[in-house]
């Protein structure tokens, strides 16, 4: 901001709440067209950073949105927590705006400083988006300072759809962060069906955290389902098929997976490449 546009907003009493950022709260998209017309600049920020762009996304104007990008917003300004208006589409849930903001130019793996896209929509289960910035490249294992990687933060959360389209898009199931996997999450939890999900995924149910801890020592009871499922995992070996799924995901790659539905295999074992099914 320059100081003069600061002077303005101070001793205008606007520097929380401007004009511009008043008319996109109100999803007034004719005052706002006039506003632009009048010299207003579209990339004015107010507290903590946050511009007109930001504020359209996070409320789901998408008119709003797409005014403020033909007038010259920055499509990937960082407010004063580094998130972009990706991040606030994304947690939003608001698939339109994510998808106008993608084709026009926002970084879907912008330089990690707090948070991603991917982290974003993954904390407010918001899964359909998640599968959106997934196929755009989303980095499925950036790690933040706070959660880890989205898995890690599905797991935490219990967000099964979101672990599932993390999972089948190709996210690493034994990420660490301070050496907890997600399936330590799960555990912690005691979650049954999120560790059933991981484990059928290749989850190492022998991994130590920084503790030395394993996923079954953090499910207190002994009786708890949960633990049994996980004692019972590392003492029984898996079938050949479960390892054959799990290399020749491995094998494709994880950039490549989204074209398992196009190899000539019958389409139960596509599905079945592809974690449609017996997870």
């Amino acid at each position: 901001m320059e100081l003069s546009e600061f002077k303005e907003n101070v001793f205008d009493g606007q520097f929380l709440v401007n004009d511009l950022h008043k008319a996109v709260e109100s999803n007034d998209c004719e005052r706002l067209c006039q506003l632009i017309e009048a010299g207003h600049s579209v990339n004015r920020e107010g507290i903590d950073l946050i511009r007109p762009l930001h504020e359209a996304c996070f409320r789901g104007y998408q008119e709003c949105v797409r005014i403020l990008l033909e007038n010259g917003a920055e499509v990937n300004a960082r407010n004063i927590d580094g998130a972009t208006p990706l991040c606030d589409a994304a947690s939003s849930g608001h698939l339109d705006i994510v998808q106008l903001l993608l084709d026009r130019g926002a970084y879907v793996n912008p330089p990690l400083l707090l948070t991603s896209p991917l982290h974003e929509a993954t904390l407010r289960d918001k899964w359909e988006t998640v599968e959106v910035l997934a196929a755009a490249g989303a980095n499925l294992n950036a790690s933040d300072c706070h959660f880890g990687t989205p898995l890690h933060v599905a797991a935490c959360q219990g967000s099964i759809k979101c672990c599932k389209s993390l999972l089948r898009a190709g996210a690493n199931v034994n990420a660490i962060k301070s050496l907890n996997t997600p399936l330590h999450e799960a555990a912690r939890r005691q979650d049954l069906p999120l560790i059933l999900l991981l484990l059928a995924c290749g989850a190492d149910a022998t991994a130590r955290n920084n503790n030395g801890l394993r996923p079954h020592d953090l499910v207190p009871s002994s009786t708890h389902p949960a633990k049994r499922a996980l004692l019972q995992w590392e003492s029984q070996p898996r079938n050949l098929r479960y390892y054959c799924r799990l290399e020749i995901r491995r094998c494709i790659g994880a950039q490549r997976l989204k074209c398992v539905p196009e190899l000539p295999l019958p389409k139960l074992l596509q599905e079945y490449l592809d974690f449609r099914w017996d997870i």
